[in-house]
């Protein structure tokens, strides 16, 4: 059941290509297949968790992927030094 299910996975950080330098990485395709099955449409919220640094947030849906995305923010970056290119390993608890 993805609701108590927690799951780690690495992914390289990229920036939208928009206004506003939003950071993302991709969720596996099978665990956003699970992800969609359960949740049908729209954002889930979760905690996320790289390195040290936890915050609750949500993960987006991403149709031209057909994956969901975990946005980065700033002070989480700052805090873990991470850059745009970089491969981070981060963790997804679903609340």
């Amino acid at each position: 059941m993805l609701k108590k299910r927690v799951f780690s996975q690495k992914a390289v950080v990229w920036v939208y290509p928009g206004l506003g330098g939003w950071h993302f990485v991709t969720l596996d395709k099978k665990i956003s297949a699970e992800i969609r099955a359960k949740y049908k449409t729209g954002f889930v919220k979760i905690e996320a968790t790289v390195g040290k640094t936890g915050w609750l947030t949500s993960l987006f849906p991403h149709k031209l992927s057909g994956a969901y995305l975990l946005c980065i923010k700033a002070s989480v970056r700052k805090v873990e030094g991470i850059f745009a290119g970089e491969e981070v390993k981060f963790s997804v608890r679903f609340l």
